[in-house]
């Protein structure tokens, strides 16, 4: 039997990707924090660990005897005052449980990475794949982290480390506790969402997301990057398709182009003089606005062609079952 280990198991794709293996009979690990004790019912037959990705004496030992690893873990935020921790989670983190594997011979790297770092364009017509290419500041807390973390992988992978990376459009599905992708579910089902920004966005379901980190810790070449998203629309279908699921009345003033500058100015102004900037996830953020104006439209042909992977549920379907998940966990 496999022995595997998933670091941030309590996350959002962490906790799907255990029940996941769990299922297929594998001896799993689960690097947990402290405060996520109480994660999965006791009835889950897994091993439990208590600890950080930057504690490394702990990362020797989990990885002894480990088949594959899925590097989860990550430190989730948009805001400037967050770049250090968000520096010490995803790089340094990443750096140390790179390490772990590479001393003890682990099999089989995944490593979670977001479609976030290869940019976004002006075009709506732009398609972007793997081999993109983007300049990020570091004024972009997560997408500059987790861009260096890619690049703490492709160091190790020279050294003889087997690691692939997955890039993941926004997620959508049961499981999303911190209301990441969720909060515009949540936005909608409030009727807090006046307006929608004119760019454009992705999606993947966590189902078919987890099924493609299963094929990717299989067939995944080392070295390589895979996107896994299943369509590209923009923001103004995505809200429409959303209401449209919960029976509600969807957002139909979309912002026109010239607002961006506008709406930049007021938002960093929000951010410097209330407590809006303290919060952990936001709706909105300097950054996010940013991005909303853009278009994040990814290809996952690689992942398709190569590893066979074939997304097959509808947004309408992730949301569903994310609404469920946010009502039984009265997230909402």
């Amino acid at each position: 039997m496999k022995r595997i280990l998933i670091t941030g198991a309590s996350g959002f794709v962490g906790s799907n990707l255990v029940y996941a293996l769990v299922r297929e009979k594998y001896q799993v690990i689960l690097l947990l924090r402290d405060s996520s004790m109480n994660s999965f019912p006791d009835e889950i037959p897994c091993l439990k660990a208590y600890g950080s990705i930057e504690n490394i004496s702990l990362l020797k030992e989990l990885v002894k005897g480990t088949d594959t690893v899925f590097h989860a873990a990550a430190y989730i935020s948009f805001k400037k005052s967050d770049f250090e921790k968000a520096y010490q989670i995803n790089v340094i983190g990443t750096r140390n449980i790179l390490e772990a594997c590479f001393k003890a011979g682990v099999n089989k790297v995944v490593h979670l990475s977001a479609c976030a770092v290869l940019g976004y364009s002006l075009d709506k017509d732009a398609v972007l794949d793997e081999t993109s290419s983007h300049e990020i500041g570091k004024d972009n807390v997560y997408a500059y982290t987790k861009k260096l973390a890619e690049e703490e992988v492709q160091r190790y992978i020279q050294k003889g480390l087997n690691a692939s990376i997955a890039n993941i459009a926004t997620i959508y599905g049961q499981g999303d506790r911190k209301l990441n992708s969720g909060s515009i579910i949540a936005s909608i089902y409030k009727g807090k969402m006046r307006f929608v920004p004119p760019g454009g966005t992705s999606y993947v379901s966590i189902d078919d997301l987890i099924e493609g980190l299963l094929l990717l810790a299989r067939k995944g070449k080392s070295g390589e990057r895979y996107i896994f998203c299943t369509e590209n629309m923009n923001y103004s279908m995505l809200a429409q398709r959303i209401a449209k699921t919960l029976k509600l009345k969807e957002p139909k003033l979309i912002l026109p182009c010239f607002s961006y500058y506008p709406a930049l100015l007021a938002m960093k102004g929000i951010e410097s003089f209330s407590s809006f900037a303290r919060k952990r996830i936001d709706l909105m953020t300097t950054q996010l606005l940013k991005e909303s104006y853009r278009y994040k439209y990814f290809s996952s042909k690689k992942a398709k062609e190569e590893l066979g992977w074939k997304p097959l549920q509808s947004l309408e379907e992730a949301v569903e079952k994310a609404l469920i998940y946010y009502k039984e966990n009265a997230l909402i």
